[in-house]
């Protein structure tokens, strides 16, 4: 049964358990700098829908986001439940949005819109067709699961009140949400966390040893599938930092050389 696959293709939906019922995925195409591409369909459900009724959700357009289905179904963390065709224009998102700048209040005051290879920086308000343009972000397993349960959206994050419509990824085990840090008033600098997993507590706590030394911020301890180590690292980002893709890119770099696997950042503002 395609339910007990460990190794996902394109056309794969994905179920994924939340804390308000079962969200599903399509796993769409692989991008060549976010990684594993999915689309989101919209609903969330009680119990699975039947292979018809999957089919018929599957031809409904969603929004996409980045997230490492292959990663998240080795471990358990999400099941394979069917593969229906892509529906033809929805492998992969016509553009992009990404925040520019933000300012020490959380008030994004320009946005890099992604077409392709084209990158065009928009220092105006966007327009209603913009605001639904997916976001280039990579989503670790705890922040999907949250913005699945809310039946997030893209729009979201352009309206008034988005301080209250978006949260900080939500204590792993206990599958509650947790509040988004305000806005912080000294102006200290934003956060990167990275999330790094390994296959047994040895290497994890090595690792986290050795980044303590380097300066991180970090916790370590056992992942939400009760399985893998998790070790969150942190460090500040100033104004303009272009430091972040480096770091990212010697985690890597450090999680394979223990036989781990990094598993996505977020930015956050400091309280």
């Amino acid at each position: 049964m395609a339910a007990a696959r460990k190794k996902a293709r394109f056309g794969d939906v994905i179920e994924v358990r939340t804390p308000r019922g079962l969200a599903y995925l399509q796993y769409t195409s692989k991008h060549p700098e976010y990684s594993d591409t999915v689309r989101v369909l919209p609903g969330v459900f009680e119990q699975r829908p039947d292979p018809d009724e999957l089919a018929a959700l599957a031809t409904q357009e969603g929004y996409f986001t980045f997230y490492l289905v292959s990663l998240a179904v080795r471990h358990g963390l999400v099941e394979i439940i069917g593969n229906y065709p892509i529906p033809a224009g929805l492998e992969t998102p016509r553009a992009l949005l990404r925040h520019g700048f933000i300012t020490r209040e959380g008030k994004v005051t320009a946005w890099v819109l992604e077409e392709g290879s084209k990158e065009t920086l928009l220092k105006r308000e966007l327009t209603p067709e913009e605001k639904h343009l997916s976001l280039a972000e990579l989503w670790n397993h705890e922040f999907l699961v949250h913005r699945l349960a809310q039946q997030w959206r893209p729009e979201h994050e352009h309206a008034e009140r988005q301080h209250q419509m978006a949260a900080s990824i939500p204590p792993e085990a206990s599958g509650k949400v947790a509040e988004r840090p305000k806005a912080p008033a000294s102006g200290k600098p934003p956060r990167m966390r990275h999330y790094l997993y390994f296959p047994r507590a040895k290497e994890g706590k090595a690792v986290a040893a050795e980044l303590r030394q380097r300066g991180f911020t970090v916790e370590s301890r056992k992942g939400s599938d009760g399985v893998n180590w998790l070790v969150l690292a942190e460090h500040s980002l100033t104004p303009g930092d272009e430091a972040g893709l480096a770091v990212r890119e010697e985690l890597e770099r450090i999680a394979q050389q223990h036989s781990g696997e990094y598993d996505g950042s977020e930015t956050a503002l400091t309280e």
